[in-house]
């Protein structure tokens, strides 16, 4: 199975940025040696809970210091960038680091409205100006701008012999079209949204032009939570309840480790994992149990490859989960 990781970069409570950040170097070096096909960042702004305000950053200092696995965005919010930028900067990677770079784009904010605002010089776009940022970057990347239109003339510096895989990440059968239609590949946040209709994925492939140089491809992305009782399982899996509860309910968000909320008592612990329950936003349960459920998606939703994100405030405990996925699912 290809198995790729998603970060957000999440900062949990008592550890500093810089600490943080190191961590996440180290993963992506392990991830590296372990096998994993792809290491995305995620896009956030204007929250202290997440340190991936500049994914495309992140993504040259980690491909800087990483072999073989392909770094990208899961990622870069179009809205927020002009397509000539972003193609310039995909390109820029792709040349240092070739046939390693994934540009995945996404349609969202990636913050609140107010954020957006500060962000985009108080203008905020619709969807449709949106889809043509990621059109005319596509367009720059590929080179293939009709004759007549107004960009057509510059150029992107400098050229990669091999171009940035182009990525949508979508949560809907409307992306899912789209991304085909525009020969993208596909990412379902599946560990977003807690479901993912069955036909998504094979509703894509419709879309895709039959004539197209390029193959269609697709992933999910899963969050889990694994260990080596169920039990264990469970009581890692708190930090990504209250993430989950506080998001969803207004609260601010922070990442706690499970001693930190097991502190605030029974009560605010069980109501946290009553809100989650049945929600399908993450796979709890034992290694084995684990794997074996993401193959069991894998076949079920065909989708080509697997991404996972997973919440645990011990980066060991995180190693170790990552060690024992690859263990069973990379072959």
């Amino acid at each position: 199975m290809k198995l790729n990781i998603l970060e957000q970069v999440p900062l949990y409570k008592g550890n500093t940025a810089e600490e943080t950040l190191k961590e996440l170097t180290t993963l992506a070096q392990l991830a590296d040696q372990l096998g994993y096909k792809r290491f995305w960042l995620a896009e956030h702004h204007n929250t202290p809970a997440f340190l991936s305000s500049a994914p495309d950053i992140l993504a040259g200092h980690l491909l800087a210091n990483t072999e073989k696995i392909r770094v990208g965005t899961g990622g870069v919010m179009a809205m927020h960038y002009g397509s000539l930028q972003i193609a310039e900067r995909f390109n820029l990677l792709a040349t240092l680091y070739p046939d390693r770079v994934d540009m995945g784009l996404g349609r969202a904010p990636g913050t609140d409205l107010a954020a957006a605002r500060a962000l985009n010089q108080t203008h905020l776009l619709s969807p449709a100006q949106i889809n043509q940022i990621i059109e005319e970057t596509l367009h720059f990347i590929r080179g293939d701008f009709e004759e007549t239109h107004p960009y057509r003339r510059f150029k992107v510096t400098p050229q990669p012999e091999i171009l940035p895989e182009a990525w949508l990440l979508g949560s809907s059968g409307q992306s899912a079209a789209w991304a085909g239609e525009k020969e993208m590949n596909y990412a379902y946040a599946q560990f977003f949204t807690g479901h993912q209709d069955e036909d998504v994925m094979d509703h894509y492939r419709q879309f895709f032009p039959t004539d197209s140089k390029l193959t269609p491809n697709t992933l999910s992305a899963l969050s889990i939570v694994a260990a080596e009782t169920k039990e264990e399982a469970d009581y890692l899996a708190l930090t990504m309840q209250e993430f989950r509860y506080r998001l969803e309910n207004g609260f601010s968000v922070v990442f706690r480790s499970p001693e930190e909320i097991m502190a605030d008592g029974e009560e605010y612990v069980e109501k946290i994992r009553q809100y989650t329950t049945g929600r399908n936003n993450a796979i709890i349960g034992t290694y084995q149990e684990v794997a074996d459920k993401i193959k069991q998606f894998a076949e079920e939703f065909h989708t080509d490859e697997i991404m996972l994100i997973t919440y645990i405030a011990d980066f060991e405990i995180k190693q170790t989960i990552y060690r024992e996925m690859a263990k069973r699912l990379i072959k």
